[in-house]
């Protein structure tokens, strides 16, 4: 039987989008792999499963994620999960997918929640073509210039952001993004408090000045947008 990885999907904060095949696979799995050792030991306990798991995240080094490896070849299933959404999407996944695939196993996913998409489905921007980013620099020069190069392609364009860093990124967009395309932030996704912006850079800085720390998605609309939505 050939190795399998399994990407498991996680809710964003609510715990109502969590999908249903997320316990069975975690019930069954060889070995679990967490991001965080707190929010995989609090996800296991509210599903009731008792077990053993280890961390994998961008405090690993090579040699823990080849040691990881070489153990996932000798057990049937394997299974990631991140803190939310879906794993391989900005998270740890990502280091360990593309070596699972040149170790021979079978990688396979269990569609769930995206930040990236839930925010850009609730922007209403042009969602064909868009481009995701990711996460841009922290050095404010190198973000700025990315931001000058990404807003060239005339797409929307979909980023995260740190929570500590959200204002700052608000400063280099109401810099370099034109007043005529929008930005539409979302902040703590699917959660109690969440909260979404939808307009120029500068009103949104201004918006954001006395809210308390929240996980942002940026959704910043095409070019040439010919009426506003």
């Amino acid at each position: 039987m050939t190795p399998t990885l399994y990407l498991v999907s996680n809710s964003l904060g609510d715990d109502r989008d969590l999908p249903p095949r997320t316990k069975e696979l975690l019930e069954k799995a060889d070995l679990v792999l967490g991001e965080e050792r707190r929010t995989t030991s609090t996800l296991l306990k509210k599903l009731g499963i008792q077990r053993d798991f280890e961390i994998i995240n961008e405090h690993s080094t090579e040699s823990e994620i080849e040691e990881i490896l070489l153990r996932m070849l000798q057990i049937p299933l394997t299974c990631i999960i991140s803190d939310s959404g879906s794993p391989g999407i900005e998270d740890p996944a990502r280091k360990l997918v593309p070596k699972a695939w040149d170790f021979g196993m079978s990688v396979h996913s269990a569609p769930g929640p995206t930040a990236a998409m839930a925010a850009l489905a609730a922007s209403g921007f042009q969602s064909s073509p868009f481009t995701f980013v990711g996460f841009f620099p922290k050095d404010q020069r190198e973000r700025e210039r990315d931001l000058k190069t990404y807003l060239n392609l005339g797409h929307t364009l979909v980023f995260y952001e740190t929570p500590y860093r959200t204002k700052h990124m608000l400063e280099s967009l109401a810099k370099v993004v034109p007043a005529n395309r929008r930005i539409f932030l979302n902040l703590d996704i699917s959660l109690k408090f969440e909260k979404s912006y939808r307009g120029a850079a500068k009103e949104l800085f201004q918006s954001v000045q006395s809210n308390a720390k929240a996980m942002p998605v940026f959704v910043i609309e095409e070019k040439n947008s010919k009426t506003h939505r």
